[in-house]
C-alpha cells in the first residue's frame, strides 16, 4: 500500500505542539527508539521498511503498519537521515500527584527551552533514580520529536513521570 499524501501531511503536523497535543499523540522515529516504545504506548501507526519488518515480526500491538520505501519514509520523516521505521504512538493520561512529593525522589524543571536537553536531563534523572519530573509550563514538549529522540527509550523504561507542575490551586 503507498503512504498517501494525507498521512506524511500529519506526520508532519506533528512537529506543532498544539497538534500533537489535540490528538494526544506523539512521534517517535528509528528501531531502537520505535522497537523499545512498542508495547510500552499504544501504537495509532507504524510505518517501516520491508527489511525492518522482517526482523520484527510479529507485531502483535500493532494493528496498523505499512510497509514502505525508502523513498517514501524519506518524505515521511522529520529526520535528515530516516531510520528504517517511524510510528505514532498515544500519549499516556497522566494525572498530577501532587503527594508524590513527599514520598519519591522528584525533579522540577523550569524553563528549559532545549529539547534536547531536556531529553538528557530525563535519561539523567533516570540513571539517578528520580521517579517524576515536573515540567514548568515554559519547558518544552516531552512529546517533542527531538525530545523523544533525545530520551530514547527512557520514558517508558523507568518509573519517571514527566508531569505539568501543580496548579497553586492544588496547595
Amino acid at each position: 500500500m503507498a503512504l498517501s499524501k494525507n498521512r506524511i501531511k500529519y506526520i508532519h503536523s506533528l512537529e506543532q505542539k498544539k497538534n500533537r497535543k489535540a490528538d494526544k499523540v506523539f512521534l517517535a522515529e528509528g528501531p531502537k527508539l520505535v522497537g523499545d516504545l512498542l508495547g510500552h504506548f499504544p501504537c495509532q501507526f507504524l510505518l517501516a521498511t520491508s527489511e525492518w519488518l522482517s526482523r520484527n515480526r510479529p507485531l502483535s500491538t500493532v494493528t496498523d503498519a505499512t510497509e514502505v520505501s525508502e523513498e517514501e519514509l524519506s518524505r515521511a520523516s522529520l529526520l535528515k537521515t530516516p531510520q528504517q521505521v517511524l510510528a505514532v504512538f498515544r500519549q499516556p493520561d497522566e494525572e498530577t500527584d501532587i503527594s508524590v512529593i513527599s514520598h519519591s525522589l522528584c525533579l522540577a524543571l523550569d524553563d528549559v527551552q532545549d529539547p534536547g536537553n531536556l531529553g538528557t536531563i530525563v535519561r539523567l534523572a533516570d540513571w539517578f533514580g528520580i521517579e517524576h519530573i515536573f515540567c514548568s509550563p515554559n519547558t518544552v514538549d516531552i512529546y517533542n520529536p527531538k525530545t523523544v529522540q533525545a530520551t530514547m527509550e527512557v520514558s517508558h523504561a523507568s518509573d519517571c513521570i514527566i508531569l505539568p507542575y501543580p496548579s497553586s490551586s492544588a496547595h
